[in-house]
């Protein structure tokens, strides 16, 4: 346990990010699950939504987005 509040503050932003970013990186490994399952335009592009927000958000680094979204298309044009 900490014994400085600003630290005791730090340690609940960070849990509280965790499970924000968990929660953002689970919603894109089942997005891109189901775009991988049934490969429709829909599911597809619902998963690169998802990528892209976590762009936005900081969560994973652009050049990782840019691969998944590659995979996803390569999924999709099979």
């Amino acid at each position: 346990m900490a014994n400085i509040k600003s630290k005791e503050k730090s340690r609940k932003q960070d849990d509280k990010r965790e499970l924000r970013n968990k929660s953002l990186k689970s919603e894109i490994k089942t997005a891109m699950k189901k775009a991988n399952i049934e490969k429709t335009s829909a599911t597809v592009n619902k998963a690169i939504k998802f990528i892209d927000n976590a762009i936005t958000s900081g969560v994973i680094h652009k050049n990782k987005a840019n691969r998944l979204k590659s995979k996803i298309h390569l999924i999709k044009a099979k």
